[in-house]
């Protein structure tokens, strides 16, 4: 392989653990997301039966 074939690998091995790593903080935010509207959720109900 030429020089310029192994920065080509190496730029798109960039951005493919990039968009992998924006990939996975996207389903974590989804996933605190629906956590805190649970608590909400949850805490609303306790102040309706007190």
């Amino acid at each position: 392989m030429e020089h310029p074939t192994y920065l080509i690998f190496a730029y798109m091995a960039i951005w493919v653990g990039l968009a992998g790593y924006l990939k996975w903080l996207d389903s974590r935010q989804q996933q605190i997301a629906r956590r805190l509207e649970s608590l909400s959720s949850q805490v609303a109900n306790q102040g309706d039966h007190s």
